[in-house]
């Protein structure tokens, strides 16, 4: 057997990594399983029937290994649901060909949001954010600045658009919290399931961007 001296003067296998603090790819791994077991969890039995111990039991791993990334359920609970608002975020990460007309690319970009807006993880997770509104009141204004963020790709893109005369628009901002509202049902995907039809989502698309490309008044290009 093959054996390497440590510098304590111990001798270990090979290929075997000696007990102490997990390697920060094994941590990033646990603490990913943790949230997607934490999710399953919360949305089978709401934030208050969920327990630490059940967590733990679903993403295999044990409970000190689910202290060591998690102090509370609460802070748990809140890394979830923003986890969920991250989701939709990324969608937007990798933004389509900037070169392409507005209203093709505008499509593209709602098409993403829709699909992270309706996804029934989010949906789900959106429901306890609602029903646990006062006990977590920090968490509102926590998604909301995160999902700011997460549009500043299309910010950036509408002003772009705004500078160099093709669209009329105040605010880039402002009309991308008003695309990514539309997007999202403007909330009344939370208490309705939406149709997750393709026709339903066509249609849905359509509509957000037929408004905006006739209300901004859209310059052909030169």
């Amino acid at each position: 057997m093959d054996q390497t001296p440590t510098k304590a003067g111990q001798v270990v296998r090979k290929g075997v990594r000696p007990p102490g603090r997990p390697r920060r790819e094994d941590a990033d791994a646990a603490r990913r399983s943790i949230l997607e077991a934490a999710l399953r969890v919360f949305i089978a039995r709401g934030f208050e029937a969920a327990s630490m111990e059940g967590i733990a039991r679903e993403a295999k791993v044990a409970k000190l290994t689910l202290y060591r990334h998690f102090e509370t359920k609460e802070q748990l609970f809140e890394q979830v649901a923003r986890r969920a608002q991250l989701s939709v975020r990324e969608r937007l990460g990798t933004m389509v060909d900037r070169g392409l007309p507005l209203d093709q690319v505008l499509r593209e970009i709602v098409e993403k949001l829709i699909e992270g807006y309706t996804h029934p993880d989010y949906l789900a997770v959106m429901r306890m954010v609602v029903a646990e509104a006062a006990r977590f009141p920090k968490l509102g204004r926590a998604m909301l600045d995160d999902s700011s963020k997460g549009a500043q790709p299309l910010v950036e893109y509408l002003q772009q658009l705004k500078d160099s005369g093709q669209i009329d628009i105040d605010s880039p901002r402002e009309a991308a919290t008003q695309i990514a509202g539309l997007a999202s049902g403007a909330g009344r995907y939370v208490l309705i399931p939406p149709s997750r039809s393709a026709a339903s989502r066509r249609h849905a698309v359509e509509s957000v961007v037929g408004l905006f490309t006739r209300a901004w008044r859209v310059n052909p290009r030169p």
